[in-house]
């Protein structure tokens, strides 16, 4: 369960009760991530799929049908039929830093990635 969260473009960050941060992706070109996706696993696509079937394909072949982790990333078939997808971050840090510099966030180099996605959260909350 997440404390608190916000969204910044593309990115979701999420501090959890614990104070554990979370970033994730959520791609708004949802093709591309697909490419991604089977590009790493040497998957073989048909370049004129399109969204829902390149996503179910890659759901079938890497998850239950419905939802798939694939490395860092998340696809997932919703109940209209349309594919989201979206991705986890092994260092969180790194994904905090590279919003912080989008949005013009100014940031200690010596705060821990619980700080910095604190101070981050609250910095795009406008708190």
């Amino acid at each position: 369960m997440a404390a608190k969260s916000v969204i910044s473009g593309e990115y979701i960050i999420q501090q959890e009760e614990g104070g554990n941060i979370v970033v994730y992706r959520i791609f708004d070109n949802v093709k591309a991530s697909l490419r991604e996706v089977a590009e790493l696993k040497g998957f073989q696509y048909d370049p004129e799929w399109n969204v829902r079937q390149f996503g179910r394909k890659l759901c079938k072949e890497y998850g239950d049908g419905k939802l798939a982790f694939v490395g860092s990333y998340v696809i997932r078939v919703l109940e209209s039929g349309s594919i989201e997808t979206y991705r986890t971050y092994d260092v969180q840090k790194e994904a905090l830093r590279e919003i912080a510099g989008k949005v013009g966030f100014e940031y200690d180099p010596e705060w821990t990635t619980r700080q910095l996605g604190s101070k981050l959260i609250d910095f795009i909350d406008g708190k």
